[in-house]
């Protein structure tokens, strides 16, 4: 009895972890339903992603993290993206272009041996 017990035990278990195999494809979050027509201004903006789907669209990230897809197209989008792109890069640029500080150590006292 109990090794009966025991054998639909386990096939209860498997069958629930081939099931959650199956249907285990989430649909992606960030999808556009409908584009903003609102600007959004430039420093508030931290990042962007682009997307195509049934939508094409600009999705912002603000940085209070919160996303805004806008219309690819529009003019004020454009100009959006490239200065983002340019702050990214004049980031990089500086990071790589300055070269480590290094502190001089001084001792006080003298090193005997």
């Amino acid at each position: 009895m109990r090794l009966l017990l025991l054998a639909l035990l386990g096939i209860c278990c498997l069958s629930a972890c081939t099931v959650y195999g199956v249907g285990s494809e989430v649909p992606e979050k960030s999808v556009c339903v409908s584009l903003s027509t609102q600007r959004l201004p430039i420093n508030r903006i931290r990042t962007y992603t682009i997307k195509e789907g049934s939508v094409k669209a600009v999705i912002f990230i603000t940085r209070r993290g919160l996303k805004v897809c806008a219309n690819p197209e529009a003019e004020w989008v454009k100009s959006a993206v490239k200065s983002v792109d340019s702050r990214s890069t004049t980031k990089r640029s500086k990071l790589q272009s300055s070269p480590p500080t290094v502190q001089p150590t001084t001792t006080s006292g003298t090193l005997s041996r």
